[in-house]
């Protein structure tokens, strides 16, 4: 096995972690307690990010992006996040994209690329999540009785959506939405689940509220409402009931990136107490040289190197394992979340009396990191389909 980064790799890596602690982490804080959701925003990131070429990373480099695959986008992710994990993910949501472009018809691809790369605040949301739908749509539960109740039928050659989405990062922002809805209802999501491409100017589109959060306060979700929404047959992804293939890609490429967010947000924590163990005196001593700090330092750092580790296992298994095992994004996934939680509970920790404060960093990375313990699938649905694998013989062997 081989670690070593490209020269090219590692120059990306740079240019995201100057940019994430040169531009992001200064002013994160101050716009996290930003009570006004659309003077949160942050949009001047995202066009400086664009500027940067980060927004566009993984597109095709004729459009103007870089072709990256998806350790890179990893690499990038984690140091986005150390800057702020809600404007990671507002990135991270629209790289996936790039995942799943290759089965969209190829004039309203290109068409997409173009306006894409070139509009410096064209962001992407994955509109699946409803009401009465959450992680169960990542098929663990697969009965047609599952409420993911938004409708499509098919009228005069044209397609017909009905219903609503909440929760989706990027909703109230994004320029395009890739849209699941049921074509069937008389069957499973496997067998009637269907994936639209949907952009934001359709009629009969609208946002709905936007939903308040306690952490990845710089990315927004909201509810999303479909009215008699039209779109033509072109813009149906892969095909008629094919949205489980699409998902397939999305789980396999979108799980290890979203949890280098997470290690992301981890390691920010853990740079933080290092930085305040080694000035803070109790005891006529730095606390760094306290054991009992001294030992949650070094948990934090297991913790993340072993994350990291898995994440890039599973990015480099996203590209060349056949068949690829699912497995490996749900436990990069579950670990790095965890890891990034605990990082952060210990951060506080170790901030003491300080760590609850707003004046020190440690109250917003625990918020944070809180978030992805659920985020992107909740982690006792990702151990069940874990464990459901690996007894039905699916996961690979070690």
């Amino acid at each position: 096995m081989d670690f070593t980064l490209t020269e090219e790799q590692r120059a990306i890596q740079m240019l995201a972690r100057d940019f994430a602690r040169e531009e992001v982490e200064p002013v994160a804080a101050d716009r996290d307690r930003i009570t006004d959701w659309q003077e949160r925003m942050p949009w001047d990131l995202t066009e400086r990010a664009s500027a940067l070429g980060l927004r566009q990373l993984p597109y095709p480099e004729a459009f103007g992006g870089a072709g990256a695959d998806v350790l890179t986008l990893c690499l990038v992710g984690e140091e986005l996040a150390v800057g702020d994990l809600g404007f990671a993910v507002n990135i991270d949501q629209t790289w996936k994209l790039a995942h799943i472009l290759d089965k969209v018809n190829e004039p309203l691809r290109e068409q997409w690329l173009k306006r894409l790369c070139d509009d410096p605040r064209f962001l992407t949301a994955i509109a699946i999540t409803e009401p009465g739908c959450g992680s169960d749509h990542q098929g663990y539960f697969d009965d047609p009785s599952i409420q993911l109740n938004t409708r499509a039928e098919k009228k005069d050659g044209r397609w017909v959506i009905n219903g609503m989405k909440h929760y989706i990062s990027n909703g109230p922002v994004a320029s395009l939405y890739v849209v699941a809805a049921r074509t069937d209802s008389s069957k499973n999501l496997r067998e009637g689940l269907t994936g639209f491409l949907v952009p934001r100017e359709t009629e009969g589109f609208s946002v709905g509220r936007v939903h308040e959060k306690v952490g990845q306060r710089l990315s927004m979700n909201s509810e999303l409402f479909f009215e008699n929404l039209e779109v033509p047959e072109e813009n149906v992804i892969l095909g008629e009931a094919r949205m489980f293939e699409i998902r397939g890609k999305l789980l396999s490429m979108g799980k290890p990136e979203a949890a280098a967010n997470c290690v992301g947000v981890g390691r920010a924590a853990f740079e933080k107490s290092i930085e305040y163990a080694r000035e803070r005196v109790q005891g006529g001593k730095t606390i760094i040289e306290h054991q009992a700090v001294a030992a949650m330092l070094a948990d934090m750092a297991v913790g993340l190197e072993t994350a990291r580790t898995i994440i890039w296992r599973t990015a480099w298994a996203v590209d060349h394992q056949e068949p690829y095992d699912f497995t490996l994004g749900w436990k990069a996934k579950i670990h790095a979340s965890e890891v990034a939680f605990d990082c952060a509970r210990k951060g506080v920790e170790i901030f003491g009396g300080a760590g609850i404060m707003q004046a020190a960093p440690m109250e917003k990375y625990l918020r944070d990191a809180s978030t992805f313990l659920h985020s992107d699938g909740t982690n006792q649905i990702l151990r069940l389909r874990t464990a459901k694998a690996y007894a039905d013989g699916t996961a690979s062997s070690f």
